[in-house]
């Protein structure tokens, strides 16, 4: 948005170069196939103005240092970081969230050259042109509501059981005065998760589906599109709804790092509710004493508020 003529060009894992190229905002896209003499024979070729370095690590400063690039900047972490002649302070406040270390490192990267620095959208990837599409994928029909909900963590907090998600599930259509259908997403082992979930619920004859599988992360990334709300814990899954300003309703650690600041998605603030176990060592980590009666009452309180207008 601050440079519309700007070739933008990423770096990425071979995990995530669908979705890269999918990236509305990128217009280059390589990836990382462990050969750091071709990678850097990429690099050259593609004769840069500048290098943003996001994830500063030793090996990134050597596929870069012999490159005639005009700018390099890196963030100001590891003794390497004085290897750089211009760096970027990217410590970002407890109130804030960890994406805005990257926000940072371009911001002062705008400064740097002049350039004004853009108010953030609120919707980072517009796919509504395919919202229907999507949803008639995942098989919604009439008004109901398409409830996604993905078993499983990144790691970052400890995942929900099985029973307590499809106990939340199961309050959540009881409390809730809207029609509403849940989509299970899982990726690899997740589908064990998924999979008992769904058969929890199906004893209640509650409108359950498991998701169809996709051919890639891209594919997926733009399927929830179709989604009404995006349940899960802090995952990757959880973040590519943020993208599409989807509500999000995450399940974070109870920490005094705030893991639910920290990790929150980029959904509009009104539109994203968290939920953590009494924060603590011994308490933090168990997923099992979130008041799920508490969390049901209120996430079914935002769908009959949020969506009132499409009774």
């Amino acid at each position: 948005m601050a440079l519309p003529q700007a070739s933008i060009e990423v770096f990425v894992s071979p995990a995530v170069k669908t979705f890269a190229q999918a990236c509305p905002y990128i217009d280059h896209v390589i990836v990382d196939n462990g050969d750091d003499a071709a990678i850097s024979q990429q690099f050259a070729e593609r004769q840069y103005d500048a290098i943003l370095v996001s994830l500063s690590e030793w090996r990134t400063y050597k596929l870069i240092r012999h490159l005639d690039v005009p700018y390099k900047l890196a963030p100001k972490h590891a003794w390497f970081q004085y290897l750089y002649r211009h760096r970027a302070n990217v410590t970002y406040r407890k109130d804030e969230p960890c994406w805005r270390g990257s926000c940072m490192l371009v911001e002062h990267f705008l400064r740097h050259h002049g350039y004004p620095i853009p108010a953030l959208p609120k919707q980072y990837w517009d796919m509504s042109q395919h919202r229907q599409q999507w949803q008639q994928y995942y098989g919604q029909q009439g008004n109901e509501l398409l409830i996604f909900a993905h078993a499983g963590t990144g790691g970052s907090s400890g995942a929900l059981a099985p029973a307590d998600f499809a106990a939340l599930l199961r309050k959540i259509n009881q409390q809730t005065q809207r029609d509403c259908k849940f989509v299970l997403t899982f990726s690899g082992d997740e589908e064990v998760l998924a999979q008992a979930i769904y058969d929890n619920l199906r004893q209640d004859d509650i409108k359950v589906v498991l998701a169809k599988p996709l051919p890639s992360l891209a594919d997926f990334a733009e399927s929830i599109v179709a989604a009404d709300m995006f349940i899960a814990g802090s995952t990757g899954p959880l973040h590519l709804a943020g993208l599409h300003d989807v509500p999000t309703v995450g399940f974070y650690a109870g920490r005094r790092s705030a893991p639910k600041i920290r990790w929150q998605t980029l959904t509009q603030s009104h539109k994203r509710l968290a939920f953590t176990p009494p924060v603590g060592k011994r308490t933090g980590r168990n997923m099992a004493l979130i008041d799920f009666d508490a969390a049901a009452n209120e996430i079914a309180a935002f769908l009959d508020t949020h969506y009132a207008d499409q009774q």
